[in-house]
């Protein structure tokens, strides 16, 4: 490295990390990535206290069975439901009453079984929250095993042995990979979101430090300053090479510190298993990170030395970032099918595939020369888009007033 590119190169690096926002941004990146990996978890394990519910019957016949049903319910171990002791009063009246207790928090809701509830299989359920959908559907499940037992004693049949032959299937999911067997609970699927969205969002937020860098530096005529001495090749590297560095230095923070909380919460919380960090897969966290952010920095920096104004940079800066937006819309059919045509295909092209590739490498790891084609394939994709930004730099980087037309830049690039 030539001492004016290094200095280029050291200038942006320190002008950044030295920055608020970069600090705040390196310690609040690892917080927010543990909270998205641990809240869940805790979500998952801990409940609100039980709903504490009545039963107004109108059949006269049910409330005894469901108010035993719904106290020996159960989600993850533990009762969902305090009933209240019901009375022997109208069930019209009971409901008023009971309206007003709701109304009054002195009971969270009630359970309202019409007269032809085994015949219709219907039941209303009032209460002041009703998106609580897990407990609800408990009840919904616990009432209708009640009603279903009815209708099977009406009709000669044991319940007890139809609810024993017709018990639901109680599947889990155990990923196996070269580490051995590890139960998984959807935590591999939060976690590949988790890490893709960072990645989307560090690769922009990182490009677009460089068209910024790039306009400011033009609006502020400091680049003719610079432009006398250096190259303007070497002026596109360094400063790519150090917002670069800057980004790379705060996502090597975010990557240890990723590793540092998978390895806390290796054993999991409670009954929830918490997902697997290999070390490939943080390698590829980190090299996808750099990878895409080389392609979109030469871009970036393109179109910020076509345009004057930031305002103006919109209009060229979107059709670079459709191979990544294109990128983020495919990837529920990757997580659908990681080995499938569409997910092989999209992961080999650059600009697409530091988020595919990296999205398959979590979910289900791609044989090794898949991988290798797809970063060899990017670096290639690099090399091409920094050759056409160098072109474009070294004439739009001098040149102010009226925005260029894209067949103006298309002449930069074939005659620069």
């Amino acid at each position: 490295m030539s001492a004016k590119l290094w200095a280029i190169v050291k200038r942006e690096y320190i002008e950044r990390v030295r920055t608020k926002a970069f600090v705040i941004g390196t310690i609040l990146g690892p917080l927010m990535m543990a909270a998205m990996m641990i809240v869940p978890a805790l979500a998952a394990r801990s409940k609100s206290k039980p709903l504490r519910v009545a039963v107004v019957d109108a059949t006269g016949e049910l409330r005894e069975a469901v108010e035993t049903a719904l106290r020996e319910a159960r989600v993850d171990g533990r009762a969902r439901f305090d009933v209240q002791p019901g009375g022997a009063i109208a069930p019209e009246t009971a409901e008023v009453q009971l309206k007003q207790a709701v109304l009054q928090k002195n009971i969270d809701g009630y359970l309202a079984l019409p007269a032809d509830a085994v015949a219709t299989a219907s039941a209303s359920y009032f209460g002041r929250n009703v998106t609580n959908r897990i407990d609800l559907r408990t009840m919904e499940r616990t009432v209708s095993a009640v009603l279903v037992s009815r209708r099977l004693a009406s009709a000669g049949l044991d319940p007890t042995k139809v609810k024993d032959m017709t018990r639901e299937l109680d599947m889990k999911t155990i990923r196996l990979s070269e580490q051995g067997e590890r139960e998984d609970q959807g935590a591999a699927t939060i976690l590949a979101l988790i890490l893709l969205m960072i990645l989307y969002a560090s690769i922009l937020i990182w490009g677009q430090a460089v068209l910024t860098s790039v306009i400011e530096e033009k609006t502020s005529r400091v680049v003719e300053v610079m432009a006398a001495g250096v190259p303007s090749t070497t002026l596109l590297l360094g400063k790519m090479l150090g917002v670069g560095s800057a980004g790379l230095t705060q996502f090597l923070a975010w990557a240890l510190s990723l590793l540092g909380v998978s390895l806390a919460a290796a054993g999991g919380i409670g009954s929830f298993s918490m997902p697997e960090i290999t070390p490939l897969m943080l390698v590829s966290f980190v090299l996808f990170f750099l990878l895409g952010f080389l392609f979109y920095a030469a871009l970036y920096a393109a179109v910020g030395a076509s345009v004057n104004t930031v305002q103006e940079a919109q209009g060229l800066a979107f059709p670079i970032m459709l191979p990544i937006i294109l990128a983020m819309v495919s990837f529920p059919a990757v997580l659908e099918a990681p080995e499938g045509p569409l997910a092989v295909t999209v992961s080999m092209i650059p600009g697409m595939s530091p988020l595919i590739m990296f999205l398959r490498i979590v979910v289900l790891t791609p044989p090794l020369w898949q991988i290798a084609l797809s970063i060899a394939l990017l670096v290639l994709g690099i090399l091409a888009v920094v050759w056409i930004a160098a072109r474009v730099y070294r004439v739009g980087i001098l040149m102010y007033g009226k925005r260029p037309t894209f067949p103006e830049i298309v002449r930069w690039v074939r005659h620069g």
